[in-house]
């Protein structure tokens, strides 16, 4: 089966709960994984196990050895990453397996295209269900930010579309980035703001990035003890800047060109060299984990984790000094 990312929910109950996400629009393939993810999770899968590349001689042990589920009895998602290149024959294989109940099987590809007559397409296209994520059209992309910004209300919504549409025509990362600060800072009939800067204090929540990417952990500790005493109501934005920190990085190590990645991305060009020295001494490995930290960071800092507010400040310092350790 074949669908593209905005249809995807009309289709995720009817696939065979293997799939297969490719496709040149990173923020496209985040929401089909995220919406995968999410669908399962209310339906009893609530673990999660991540294969990359050093796996892939062990996949198909690895996928049998889960098949019942986790050690504890646990329904399991197993998400492959194929960073990019043809698609190896482990991967391949993996549509020969009979199919498990208790097992969900994500495969995120960084490859583009596909050709769609291909031996290998065709034999996932019949054991999977293949999801395309490609460039939008102008009218889809108004469509799809229309639904990122259903927490707007409908007085404010058609400008917001509107102005963000603009500014960022064809670049969805940026668009989305305009999204999650909007969620953070909006009030109704406000002034439109974008690229809002905020005053957090001794320092602005956003000098963070800088202290992350530049490896400078005592800087950006310094930032997060300052905020946590002063302004601690930006819990949620510290929290999207180090995401933005960990998916940029993800994404830019997905394409064979990193400048490209990053500016795709949405980085500023002042700010490319630190990111590529930070993606260079970092490795896909180290940085997949952090956004199921991240992703749980995010819920405690909306007091949906049943964390205090001081284990959440101490998990977020150390996320932080996890990925300042070069």
């Amino acid at each position: 089966m074949k669908c593209d990312s905005l249809s995807l929910k009309k289709y995720i109950d009817k696939s065979p709960k293997v799939f297969f996400i490719y496709g040149e629009e990173i923020v496209l393939q985040n929401y089909a994984k995220d919406l995968i993810n999410d669908f399962f999770k209310k339906n009893g899968f609530d673990e999660k196990k991540i294969i990359t590349k050093k796996d892939f001689p062990n996949i198909n042990k690895i996928l049998l050895e889960n098949a019942g589920g986790s050690l504890f009895g646990s329904k399991l998602i197993i998400e492959i990453i194929h960073e990019g290149g043809k698609v190896p024959k482990e991967i391949i294989d993996i549509f020969d397996l009979s199919k498990s109940e208790d097992l969900i099987i994500i495969i995120r590809s960084a490859i583009k295209k596909v050709t769609q007559n291909a031996a290998w397409v065709k034999k996932i296209d019949r054991s999977a269900m293949i999801v395309e994520c490609n460039k939008l059209k102008s009218f889809e992309e108004k469509i799809w930010l229309k639904n990122q910004l259903s927490f707007v209300s409908n007085n404010d919504i058609k400008k917001y579309v509107e102005i963000i549409s603009d500014l960022f025509q064809g670049n969805l990362v940026a668009q989305q980035n305009e999204v999650n600060l909007l969620k953070l800072t909006y009030k109704e009939n406000e002034q439109i703001k974008t690229n809002l800067v905020l005053d957090g204090g001794e320092f602005s929540p956003y000098d963070l990035e800088d202290k992350i990417i530049e490896f400078n952990t005592s800087g950006a500790l310094r930032i997060l003890k300052s905020i946590h005493r002063n302004d601690d109501h930006y819990a949620q934005l510290l929290v999207w800047i180090i995401g933005k920190v960990v998916n940029t990085s993800v994404i830019a190590m997905q394409n064979p060109d990193i400048r490209k990645g990053l500016e795709n991305a949405g980085i500023w060009s002042s700010k490319i060299p630190s990111y590529k020295n930070f993606i260079k001494v970092n490795s896909m490995k180290k940085i997949i984990p952090l956004q199921k930290k991240v992703y749980e960071l995010d819920l405690a800092s909306k007091g949906l984790a049943g964390k205090t507010k001081d284990q959440f400040w101490q998990d977020l310092d150390n996320v932080v000094i996890e990925l300042t350790a070069a």
